[in-house]
């Protein structure tokens, strides 16, 4: 069957990353998605109950099958392209951004049950561990303060871990060639130490399944995840969705056609609850709709218009995933870096106004992480929204945003890129207060200078200190 379609442009990882060799066409996240459909039309991608049916393993002639063990001795099987894609991503970035097989994104769990919301966001940070080294069967090691958060126990995070030992999913996609409905464990060990310390220090420790591993490193599509927007996701079902849109919202074909049985096991609705489709539209899809909507860089809707009907009864939803313009992925940013305390209640619009806190008051420590890429492009967005009439707009395309940096006399500096030294001079010289003051507005004092820096410099300077030179 054909694929869905390519994405309009790839990551920077992609390309910076996968040889020319290895840029063909993207297979679909689920061999079942076709590019038009005779139910969906063009671009629509149509999952029926038999494409998501229980079962161990089920290959493409309907014949029962086993997931065949991978030897401990063999060679090292080559490694597909999200595997080269989550490698470059973890040495450049760490765990700012997650690379998620698209098989995994679509997968759900096993026998009615379903993962708690620690547990899903503890294994994306998993899977994007294992991608970095090509998923090879090992025992891998992974920090506690990565997935910690501010809960400052241990607990939690080896319930988890047990939850998803316990736990398998059911993961539909090409295997060894063939499209396969496997149903599989997660993970094969991982170690619960007798005392468990309060430290940041210690380590959490885990391996794979052999067939798990085998169909992440055989993926040839994913899905590019924010840590720092997943993180603070409320919502098992909106984590789900926001994943899924991920995955789609940069395709050429970004909508996804989906009977109602498939959308409850993809987005992990509890077997047997929310048996009414109004019931289950209020509970759990228009709140993670909401949720995604104001922390993702796309944005989902359900059009009333694509709903398939037989009599009253709603049979299958059509979602859309559209990225945000300018405007709407700066104030993505901006509620990014607000307190959590009052989201709820600015998604439904009853909005406490409250101040915020002086940075120096608070002190470093609080401000939290450092914005990732994605978030800093948004910051860019809003800060030349903010400078209309203020600065000449040639000046500011010459300027391109690069990172967010802690400042040498405190505090937080936004770090612009300038194409020679001449626009840096002229932007340090007459406009310095000018973006300064924007900045410290649009974040409330967190990031209150900026710096300028030459493209050209820098790449020369990294050059200089490459071990080849």
């Amino acid at each position: 069957m054909a694929g869905t379609g390519r994405r309009k442009a790839r990551s920077t990882v992609a390309e910076e990353s996968v040889p020319s060799d290895a840029a063909a066409p993207m297979a679909a996240p689920l061999a079942s998605m076709t590019a038009e459909s005779a139910k969906g039309g063009p671009g629509l991608v149509v999952l029926g109950p038999q494409d998501l049916a229980g079962g161990a393993v089920i290959d493409g002639d309907g014949s029962a099958a086993t997931l065949p063990a991978v030897s401990a001795d063999s060679a090292a099987p080559v490694a597909g392209l999200t595997a080269r894609v989550a490698s470059a991503t973890f040495e450049r970035d760490g765990y700012k951004h997650l690379i998620k097989a698209a098989e995994a994104v679509y997968s759900y769990p096993a026998n009615g049950t379903r993962l708690s919301l620690p547990a899903q966001k503890m294994l994306n940070f998993m899977i994007h561990l294992a991608g970095s080294q090509n998923f090879a069967n090992k025992l891998y090691r992974m920090p506690k303060r990565v997935v910690r958060g501010n809960h400052k126990g241990n607990e939690r995070i080896f319930d988890a871990l047990k939850e998803i030992f316990d736990s398998s999913l059911v993961v539909i996609g090409p295997f060894r060639g063939r499209r396969s409905r496997a149903e599989l464990r997660i993970l094969s060990s991982y170690v619960r130490p007798e005392e468990e310390e309060d430290s940041d220090a210690a380590d959490i420790h885990f391996q794979f399944t052999d067939a798990f591993l085998e169909i992440q490193r055989s993926s040839q599509l994913w899905a590019k995840l924010s840590g720092p927007a997943m993180v603070k996701v409320t919502s098992t079902y909106a984590l789900k969705l926001y994943e899924i849109g991920m995955q789609r919202y940069q395709m050429d074909y970004p909508s996804l056609e989906l009977d109602i049985d498939t959308l409850r096991k993809l987005m992990n609705v509890p077997e047997g609850a929310y048996k009414d489709f109004g019931i289950l539209r209020t509970r759990t899809i228009d709140r993670a709709i909401a949720e995604v909507n104001q922390l993702a860089p796309f944005r989902v809707s359900m059009p009333e218009d694509k709903m398939k009907r037989k009599g009253r009864k709603i049979e299958a939803v059509t979602l859309e995933f559209l990225a945000k313009d300018e405007e709407e992925a700066a104030e993505t940013y901006l509620e990014r870096e607000r307190h959590s305390a009052g989201r709820r209640a600015r998604r439904i619009g009853k909005v406490d106004t409250v101040a915020p806190a002086d940075p120096v008051e608070a002190g470093l420590a609080d401000l939290g992480p450092l914005p990732d890429a994605d978030d800093v492009t948004a910051l860019w967005a809003a800060v030349l929204h903010a400078l209309k009439g203020k600065v000449p707009a040639p000046l500011l395309a010459e300027l391109e945003p690069d990172r967010v940096e802690e400042a040498p006399q405190g505090g937080r500096r936004l770090v612009l890129m300038a194409r020679n030294a001449a626009v840096a001079d002229t932007a340090r010289m007459n406009h310095w207060p000018s973006l300064k003051s924007a900045l410290s507005s649009l974040t409330g004092g967190l990031i209150e200078d900026v710096a300028f820096e030459v493209a050209a410099r820098k790449a020369k300077a990294a050059k200089a200190a490459s071990p080849e030179t």
